[in-house]
């Protein structure tokens, strides 16, 4: 995973350094450009293991179907709900975009950069350059499974009877449905989780479940497992020590800081606070988390020592489950919140 980031790094810094000759790149974390099929294939190589990568096709169906770009995703541009099946694609990903010629894909570009996407490259030409350059095509389809996040979580010390919440994500990266067909099972040990083996999932969505770690005794634990799915295995591994609650005055309870958090009314309606203690000052960031594991807001702001307090307005947002990730240095705390 972290491997796989840093040639996404290096690609995308390789394309912000070329951006100029057709497009706009803003800074590190913006790549908004129009390439050639050949100069799209070599975006397309060097993200070949980047989760958060995606190529979307918005011609119809009927051109999409027979004949595609591999692992492509298809939203159909003359789809009366188009605008809004767009607004629904995970923003923090990077898209590579194309249509037939390149007039549909270039409308979908500036649809998208006026929704708040950030990474889009448009393919000039359209899938009609990409075959005069003799780059393949596929009539085939598969679900792709990979991990966003790393596979290999660092060890950590947790206070025994505490519970360690610890947030996975993994995503589809292809264009058929994920489906999954097992997970090992965590079954005596000190590690539970809530992943959903019911759950499916199209591309380019994320998942996101928790493993809760509780220590029932001093000493190191760990766990492998692996997530198996018609769209290939995933497999985390997870290190965690228990640790006995502090008996003397002056002694620290854990090698972090303890970071709690609240939200109230729980159930709400529009809006909710959230409230969050801290031991010291410092930097915070507060993320909105769906059940499918999307972000659908994220916080950055300069906490206080003790009761922080955060009126998050979810009136744009349906009604369903939430989850608040509260993150300062090393430490996350996580809450639930239930919308009306």
């Amino acid at each position: 995973m972290i491997k796989a980031k840093i040639l996404s790094i290096l690609a995308s810094l390789v394309l912000f350094c070329s951006a100029s000759a057709a497009g706009s790149a803003l800074n590190n974390d913006t790549l908004l450009v129009h390439y050639t099929a050949i100069r799209c294939d070599s975006v397309i190589q060097a993200n070949a293991t980047n989760p958060d990568f995606a190529v979307m096709d918005v011609r119809t169906p009927a051109e999409y179907i027979p004949d595609h770009l591999a692992k492509a995703i298809n939203r159909n541009f003359y789809d009366p709900n188009f605008s809004n099946l767009i607004s629904l694609l995970p923003r923090h990903k990077m898209y590579v975009i194309h249509c037939a010629s390149g007039v549909r894909s270039g409308n979908t570009f500036n649809l998208m950069v006026s929704q708040g996407f950030t990474k889009v490259v448009n393919m000039l030409g359209g899938i009609a350059a990409w075959k005069n350059a003799a780059l393949p095509t596929t009539q085939g389809f598969a679900p792709l499974q990979m991990a966003v996040s790393d596979t290999v979580v660092a060890n950590d010390t947790v206070v025994i009877g505490k519970v360690d919440t610890i947030l996975l994500t993994i995503t589809n990266r292809a264009n058929d449905t994920l489906r999954f067909t097992g997970i090992t099972s965590l079954a005596g040990t000190e590690f539970s989780t809530d992943f959903n083996l019911a759950k499916t999932l199209e591309g380019p969505f994320d998942y996101t479940f928790f493993i809760f770690y509780t220590p029932v005794n001093e000493g190191a634990d760990s766990i492998s497992f692996l997530i198996e799915s018609n769209g290939g295995p995933v497999q985390f591994h997870i290190s965690r020590t228990g640790r006995t609650p502090a008996t003397r005055v002056g002694e620290m309870t854990s090698d972090k800081l303890q970071l709690t958090i609240k939200n109230y009314p729980n159930p709400f309606r529009s809006s909710t606070t959230i409230e969050y203690e801290l031991e010291k000052p410092g930097e915070v960031e507060i993320a909105i988390v769906d059940q499918a594991g999307h972000i659908v807001d994220k916080i950055a702001l300069c906490g206080q020592k003790g009761t922080n307090h955060l009126v998050w307005n979810a009136r744009s947002l349906p009604a369903g489950i939430y989850f608040c990730r509260v993150t300062s240095g090393k430490q996350v705390a996580m809450g639930k919140m239930v919308k009306q």
